[in-house]
């Protein structure tokens, strides 16, 4: 190796661990708000614009929230195939209708009577995984 490809080298892992150092661990309760945030985005009108990183830090309280209840339910002993059944039970059409879903829009809250099949599926999708995240003890 000569000492043009030795430096070129040494610069890049330099970089490669400086970027990876940046990267800060995040709890399942952020890691299923963020995914819940991107996959329920509409995203087509232009005159409105959601601010993702502000809904994600207001979303993560809430899906902490099962998190914690998962950890607690395996605490308890609670069985896996409870769990499977308290999981199917994120996706049913009660859960679902049972989450009050407000919009805010210049200074107002909006109540949503129905929710789009894109935002609930994607709601029993993150809400599940903080779950048994939780159960599993994942963190």
């Amino acid at each position: 190796m000569t000492t043009h490809s030795i430096r070129k080298t040494a610069v890049l892992l330099t970089c490669l661990f400086t970027l990876a150092g940046c990267n800060t661990p995040t709890t399942s309760a952020e890691r299923h708000a963020k995914h819940f945030i991107y996959a329920a985005d509409d995203g087509f009108d232009p005159n409105f614009v959601t601010r993702k990183h502000d809904t994600m830090k207001l979303s993560v309280p809430f899906f902490k929230q099962f998190w914690l209840q998962g950890k607690q339910d395996r605490e308890k002993g609670i069985s896996k195939e409870e769990a499977d059944k308290r999981v199917i039970y994120f996706s049913s059409d009660e859960f679902i209708n049972s989450i009050k879903k407000r919009s805010i829009f210049a200074g107002k809250a909006y109540n949503v009577e129905m929710p789009s099949q894109k935002w609930r599926k994607a709601m029993s999708d993150a809400v599940s995984g903080a779950y048994m995240d939780g159960y599993e003890g994942r963190n």
